[in-house]
């Protein structure tokens, strides 16, 4: 297969400029969740804001119109296109239609763990931002110790405009919603080059054992320059959101509820040294596990260098298709993480909302409300933020996707239709079998997943070479010191 030589300049550009700090991705905070923008987005939709002033409630009230004060969102949306988004339309926006006197200011973060950094730093300093963007998973630890305004009232008024939220349970800690969503992260999904396939007559993989020889075929073919699949293990990152993902479609989990509505752990070792073997075994066949995390992974499937990997949503179509690598963007496919063979799971993967808390401690709480109320208080404003990066967040709310909004952004329109079915698709065959409500939400579980042990064990046995058994040892005493100071937490 011959590819045009891609250059590294326009894959940067298509991932966003900057490798920027987010979930989940995704599925545990700490330096190595960062993940790169899509650079598909053109600023278009419906304007910078809609709704504005407090709701009232005892628990999350804005101020109301006419308040004054400054308003500090530490953001990993940074971009271009994004402080443009920022600087020329929604600080601007809000100051001129809620309050002049309002003096929003965005400090930009992003490289491997600079958001994290910087937000220790102001809090160490006693000057907590009024927002921080992220998953849940980064800010666990605040959530824990109170650190957090609840924002149920601040949610339901957005519902109201925008639709019903998707996983709400994400974001929601003992019953009270800790975030404000910007957008959806399904993780449990399996990205595939559909080319590939096609190529050598593979089917799409139902199963661990099917994953795997479809990963060594590809390898092996001399008609494609592709690895057959990405294993990300560095010690933080996107090594232990993929460890989850695969966990889950073992059967396994981490904890289980228990009566009360509390939880357990539930780390059991079969599953978890199943987990660990199967992507040592993928391993052989990926780039070098120790130098891939977020950034490089899409860096490398813009490339063409990479026939499969998990990766959050079709995300992958979108910086592939800013960095001119259109025939990789429109072979870009998708389908559920395969399972175990004799797998019973709870549900597929992980889904995570990423959007910011409002602190309790900062100067101006109820003015991040007011902003956050003005900047998704519409499907117009919510669809204009999503479109920024229209590949990397699908819509956190029910009635944004079919909107005109939504749909008329130039990516949607372009290759017909093809990058707006594939976010169509994300919800329909998905999004259903993510992030069971049977996973329990608490205070002690919140906090366990700041921490980075699912990574580290990844990294120990793939790159160092130790066995899966050991690893699971080593990262069952640290998850149990995790829970116990988490459980302590919940009590005081």
């Amino acid at each position: 297969m011959v590819r045009k030589p891609i250059d590294r300049r326009r894959v940067l550009q298509g991932i966003g400029a900057g490798i920027v700090t987010a979930t989940a991705g995704c599925a545990g905070g700490g330096d190595g969740d960062q993940v790169p923008g899509d650079g598909t987005g053109d600023g278009g939709g419906g304007g910078g804001g809609g709704g504005g002033g407090g709701n009232g409630s005892d628990n999350d009230s804005g101020s109301g119109g006419g308040s004054t004060g400054e308003v500090l969102a530490l953001t990993d949306y940074a971009s271009e296109a994004w402080q443009a988004k920022w600087e020329d339309e929604i600080i601007p926006g809000f100051e001129e239609e809620v309050s002049p006197d309002y003096q929003v200011t965005t400090e930009y973060v992003g490289l491997q763990g600079t958001g994290e950094q910087r937000l220790t730093t102001l809090l160490q300093s006693g000057n907590p931002p009024e927002m921080y963007h992220g998953t849940i998973t980064q800010v666990a630890d605040l959530v824990a110790q109170g650190q957090t305004r609840p924002l149920d009232d601040t949610l339901s008024s957005l519902e109201e405009a925008n639709g019903e939220m998707y996983f709400k349970s994400t974001v929601t800690v003992d019953d009270s919603v800790q975030m404000i969503p910007h957008g959806l992260y399904l993780g449990g999904t399996l990205n595939y080059r559909q080319d590939i396939y096609d190529t050598l007559g593979l089917s799409v993989p139902e199963t661990w054992d099917q994953l795997l020889e479809n990963a060594r075929a590809i390898s092996e073919s001399d008609e494609t320059n592709a690895t057959g699949f990405a294993i990300a293990a560095q010690p933080a990152g996107k090594a232990g959101s993929d460890f989850d993902n695969f966990l889950r479609n073992a059967g396994g989990g981490v904890f289980q509820g228990t009566e009360g509505e509390e939880a357990e752990i539930w780390f059991d070792e079969q599953h978890v040294t199943e987990t660990l073997t199967m992507m040592n075994d993928l391993a052989e066949f990926s780039p070098d596990p120790s130098s891939l995390n977020w950034g490089p992974t899409i860096e490398n499937w813009v490339a063409g260098r990479i026939g499969q990997c998990i990766m959050n949503n079709a995300w992958l179509a979108g910086p592939a298709y800013a960095a001119g690598a259109t025939e990789v963007a429109l072979n870009t496919n998708i389908a559920p993480v395969p399972m175990q063979s004799d797998a019973d799971p709870i549900d597929r993967g992980w889904a995570l909302i990423d959007g910011t808390p409002v602190l309790s401690e900062s100067d101006n709480p109820d003015g991040a409300i007011e902003f956050l109320e003005y900047m998704y208080g519409s499907p117009e404003a919510q669809a204009d933020k999503n479109l920024v990066e229209p590949m990397r967040f699908l819509p956190p709310y029910q009635d944004i996707l079919e909107t005109d909004a939504y749909q008329s952004a130039e990516i949607f329109q372009a290759e017909d239709g093809h990058f707006l079915e594939l976010n169509r698709r994300c919800f329909e065959e998905i999004a259903p079998n993510l992030s069971s409500d049977e996973r329990p939400s608490t205070v002690a579980t919140t906090y366990e997943s700041r921490f980075q042990y699912d990574s580290e064990m990844v990294n120990s046995v793939v790159v160092q070479g130790n066995s899966p058994q050991q690893a699971y040892e080593d990262a069952l005493a640290k998850l149990e010191q995790r829970f116990q100071e988490g459980q302590e937490l919940a009590s005081s």
